[in-house]
């Protein structure tokens, strides 16, 4: 019966972190698909200055993430365990810490995108698209730090309702800014590709606002008085960064590999084709990846309650299940994939013959790796990172990632002038071996960090801190409902 609960929660969590991440694909599709809608040829160089623009857009992202990650691994615990009063305080931290990186980001690309874009040695055909367009889409930092820290945080408190109304707005104010910029409505002006950049700035602003008014009226547990959110202990903040920081260079250098896997795709034959092509067939993958980030996200979050809970022996079983559930997902994502080959290049209409036949073969590649990448994500997200174990996840898939794969795309793609889909499956090979790696982890039961004893203390006394001097105490009956007696807790 636990593990009926176990997966009913994983599900009932899944499915708006799920819908949440499809919407947030599809904000990145639809620039891609009006992109490729552009005339006068433009199209296949459009979709590359995208894709490298995308590539810092990406890499802001994922230090967001990695924020969030790491504190939303405290906050599951804390709904389980009583001290659902530190989550305001996290919060807090957390708002900062985006702030903070988000204006880092955007002043370098804002101030400097052809030093940023030069690093990935372009192609002076779409050079300067990517460096417009990415002088102006980091306008948007900011408020899409924000937003996401808000949306991540609200899945570790399990209140979501809200969260994807505003997502589905703003999907829907995204794609009419965009095609109202770029194609000119109501008076505008036709603007081209720089108008999905006005479009992603006005509609992640939107966001941005009624994500902060969501949390105010509905008075979420996230915030509150500004010092209940903004005095923090030294012991937390050592503790965070202890997690964070191999989270971050984990996301940091897996990031750097994929932009290796562009700079080589872009030195290959027919290089515009090839970008465009991989565009493509990422935004495909993307939207139906949302199952495996769901599903991985969600036991992320079960899996750090039943952390909380302090049962050793049921989280051990908990995560198994957690594997055999990323394998059918795994599966699920597979067949989505490949199903989505033949229909999803077609919706770029302007791009070249060639760009939609290299990109259908493409995404029935991502079809083959989609279970073996979705096993790894759970192990990754969804168990190991829940039980504190950041810094082996981050040695063992760097080293994984940087000793096989890299090496082999780059000399399959600059040495022997591979074709586009054998780099690819060169850049998969890491994950058979880091399936090993984490399979064997997790049966070591070496990644649990947090104090889970195998039986919990019958009762504890509780000391909270009321307001002023005030100080209450009370015994708490801890045992399972099946083995508390008739008494009474006081």
């Amino acid at each position: 019966m636990r593990k009926k609960e176990f997966y009913l929660q994983v599900l009932i969590l899944a499915v708006p972190i799920a819908l949440q991440n499809l919407l947030t694909a599809l904000l990145n599709v639809f620039d891609q698909m009006m992109v490729g809608w552009l005339p006068g040829g433009i199209a296949d160089n459009g979709l590359s200055a995208v894709l490298l623009a995308n590539q810092i857009v990406y890499i802001f992202q994922i230090v967001v993430f990695a924020i969030c990650n790491t504190v939303n691994i405290f906050i599951a615990q804390y709904t389980e365990n009583g001290n659902e009063h530190l989550i305001k305080n996290r919060a807090g931290f957390t708002f900062i810490i985006i702030a903070f990186v988000s204006v880092v980001f955007m002043l370098i690309c804002y101030l400097a995108p052809s030093f940023v874009i030069g690093l990935f040695n372009p192609s002076e055909s779409y050079r300067q698209m990517a460096e417009d367009f990415l002088r102006l889409v980091a306008l948007s930092f900011v408020p899409m730090g924000i937003s996401v820290g808000i949306v991540f945080m609200l899945r570790a408190v399990k209140r979501l309702k809200a969260a994807l109304a505003v997502n589905v707005c703003a999907v829907a104010l995204n794609f009419l800014l965009n095609y109202t910029f770029m194609f000119g409505l109501m008076g505008v002006k036709p603007m081209g590709l720089l108008g999905a950049a006005y479009g992603t700035i006005f509609s992640r602003l939107a966001e941005c606002i009624a994500m902060i008014a969501v949390l105010f009226i509905l008075k979420n547990p996230l915030v509150g008085r500004i010092r209940e959110m903004f005095s923090f202990d030294g012991k937390f903040i050592s503790q965070y960064f202890k997690m964070f920081f191999p989270i971050l260079c984990n996301e940091i250098f897996w990031v750097l590999s994929t932009t290796v896997y562009l700079f080589v795709y872009d030195k290959l034959d027919n290089s515009e084709v090839v970008l465009a092509s991989v565009n493509i067939g990422q935004s495909l993958d993307k939207i139906v990846s949302v199952v495996m980030i769901g599903v991985g996200s969600a036991i992320g979050v079960v899996l750090g309650n039943v952390i909380g809970r302090g049962n050793k022996s049921e989280v051990d079983s908990f995560a198994r299940e957690s594997l055999k559930f990323g394998f059918f997902t795994g599966l699920a994502v597979a067949l989505l994939t490949f199903g989505a080959a033949f229909v999803a290049p077609s919706v770029f209409r302007n791009v070249s013959a060639a760009t939609h036949y290299t990109a259908r073969n493409l995404i029935m590649l991502y079809a083959l790796t989609a279970t073996l990448r979705t096993l790894s994500f759970t192990a990754v997200i969804g168990i190991l990172r829940s039980g504190g174990d950041t810094t082996f996840c981050m040695i063992s898939e760097t080293i994984i990632v940087w000793v096989v794969s890299v090496p082999l795309v780059m000399v399959c793609g600059l040495v022997f002038k591979a074709d586009v889909y054998v780099v690819y499956l060169m850049s998969n090979v890491c994950e058979v071996l880091k399936l090993i790696v984490f399979y064997r982890r997790i049966r070591s039961d070496k990644w649990l960090k947090f104090n889970t004893p195998d039986k919990i203390a019958p009762a504890a006394e509780i000391t909270v801190l009321g307001e002023g001097d005030e100080v209450y105490a009370f015994t708490a009956d801890l045992r399972p409902e099946t083995e508390k007696s008739d008494q009474k807790t006081e």
